[in-house]
């Protein structure tokens, strides 16, 4: 019986082949990633995607110091780099179900106008390829305010994604006022 003698050297080549054409890859393969990304996230039962461009960063929650004064959507204000931001239940301000935090829940960081919030969601999948080709427009009525800022959809793998505008949100004059009248 005999054995095969691996040479060091010659094993680092092969694996070295193996990186550069797993890195390259294909133009096919490249592709096939779609010509629109978003970040993928869930709120109850549906699931949204946003553009990239619209969410800085996705965080695990942290502590929360409340506010006084403020609707029960406002969770309170969280230090994300020394920076003070508010903390928006997304669920319950579309809703009004508040949101159950879990070990999946994820705060997405974005702009708005004067500073950033952080928005809290159920789950956060990351980011999401379509092809803009895919894209659907949401038709009908939907008594969800969630679907108020939803006008396209994308349909992959038996799941709807709603494509939610962020944009929309923040210019929402209901969203830029948290104060309980």
């Amino acid at each position: 019986m005999s054995k095969q003698i691996i040479k060091p050297f010659e094993l680092l080549l092969e694996y070295e082949k193996r990186s550069v054409s797993h890195a390259l890859g294909t133009a096919e393969e490249e592709t096939d990633l779609g010509d629109w990304s978003g970040i993928g996230f869930k709120i109850g039962d549906t699931h949204l995607v946003s553009e990239v461009d619209e969410v800085n960063e996705v965080v695990i929650l942290p502590e929360l110091v409340k506010i006084p004064g403020i609707d029960n959507w406002v969770l309170g204000l969280v230090n994300i780099r020394s920076n003070l931001i508010p903390a928006i239940d997304l669920r319950s301000y579309l809703t009004g179900e508040s949101a159950k935090l879990t070990k999946h829940s994820r705060m997405l960081v974005i702009n708005q106008p004067g500073g950033q919030a952080g928005l809290v969601v159920d789950e956060v999948f990351g980011q999401r390829h379509f092809k803009q080709s895919q894209w659907e427009d949401v038709e009908g009525e939907n008594d969800s305010r969630i679907y108020s800022y939803c006008d396209k959809f994308f349909s992959h793998d038996d799941v709807v994604w709603n494509v939610f505008d962020m944009d929309q949100l923040v210019q929402d004059a209901r969203f830029q006022n948290a104060s309980i009248k």
